[in-house]
């Protein structure tokens, strides 16, 4: 395999603060006679926070396929596992993450928290369990307690949407009696699509005007575009990402444009009396990114392809934000959760 690493520096226009970060993704070309396929093995991102994210993918997922024929379509599977540590404790302890996430798109994950985490508030482990049905666990142990929340399946109903039930129980035990039990309509229909990704290579294009490009640069490039969508039954959010990225012969990638998208189902912000909700998506967050090329005197000029191999390293880079949200998020719900517990309410 091939470590493409790279190496960042962002400013702030005031010049108040900088950041910095480093990105390995591993990939390989292996051919098969006449065409090759550009994969890419996993990732590894670290910051100048101590921010750290480790991918490595169970089967090496496809970037681009060559020669690059425009129609070409094909897809891959989210099955990896992702290491992850937060920092931001003035001890210098980390929030730790562990996800396995399978072929079919179900997941766990364990968080743990270091005691007196600044950022969050809570000191413990989360624990969750998705299943391919929708149903699954969410174990909190902080600060002494724990509380377990069972998620069922969507279950028919004789009229009207199916229903979901939500069992919070004191302890492990969710074979005893709930402290609260509750129903909230099946905001995904009645079966979850979990993950679906769709890579097409849409031919020649131009450039969009957003890139930028200077005059020197092409104005035309192949475009390699992949979207994927992903369904969180326990957290409570639906998430569709898409990439685009712009490669021309003897520059590769030329732009790249990224966007991920995600509507919260559940209340994380203390806005509802209750966590979980029959109301419409309470939250939409989204996020965007375009990086060009920009001329320079250090840019080859030959005539060999280059496949989009820095559209992978730029990927792993922005779904470092993506992550870190998602873990804010998690330690939103469990504060939430043990709060409501306290309170007798959900």
């Amino acid at each position: 395999m091939t470590d493409l690493h790279l190496s960042e520096t962002d400013a702030l226009a005031s010049g108040l603060e900088a950041t910095t970060s480093t990105t390995d993704t591993y990939e390989a070309v292996p051919s098969a006679g006449a065409t090759a396929q550009l994969l890419d093995y996993g990732s590894n991102y670290a910051d100048e926070s101590g921010d750290t994210v480790s991918t490595l993918l169970t089967a090496p997922a496809i970037v681009d396929e060559l020669p690059e024929i425009a129609g070409a379509q094909w897809s891959n599977g989210p099955a990896a596992t992702i290491d992850e540590a937060l920092a931001g404790n003035a001890t210098g302890s980390a929030i730790t993450v562990v996800r396995t996430v399978n072929p079919d798109g179900t997941y766990s994950e364990k968080t743990t928290y270091p005691p007196n985490y600044s950022g969050s508030g809570v000191t413990g482990v989360g624990a969750i369990q998705e299943n391919a049905d929708g149903s699954g666990n969410f174990v909190i142990a902080s600060n002494g307690a724990t509380l377990t929340l069972t998620y069922s399946p969507p279950e028919p109903q004789p009229s009207g949407s199916p229903l979901i039930t939500v069992n919070e129980y004191e302890g492990t035990d969710t074979t005893a009696t709930p402290q609260s039990s509750f129903q909230i309509p099946s905001w995904y229909g009645p079966a979850p699509a979990l993950y679906a990704e769709s890579d097409r290579d849409l031919g020649i294009v131009s450039v969009p005007v957003a890139c930028g490009l200077g005059s020197t640069l092409p104005a035309s490039a192949t475009e390699i575009s992949q979207s994927i969508s992903r369904t969180d039954t326990i957290l409570g959010y639906l998430e569709t990402e898409t990439t685009n990225a712009y490669v021309a012969p003897g520059y590769g990638v030329v732009c790249t444009t990224f966007s991920d998208k995600q509507t919260l189902i559940y209340d994380f912000n203390g806005d509802e009396p209750f966590v979980f909700t029959s109301a419409p998506p309470l939250e939409i967050t989204t996020a965007s990114e375009t990086l060009a090329l920009q001329p320079s005197s250090t840019i080859a000029t030959s005539t060999q392809r280059r496949p989009a191999s820095l559209a992978v390293a730029l990927r792993a880079r922005f779904e470092h934000g993506i992550l870190a949200a998602r873990e804010r998020r998690i330690g939103a719900l469990m504060r939430r959760a043990m709060s409501r517990l306290r309170k007798g309410a959900r």
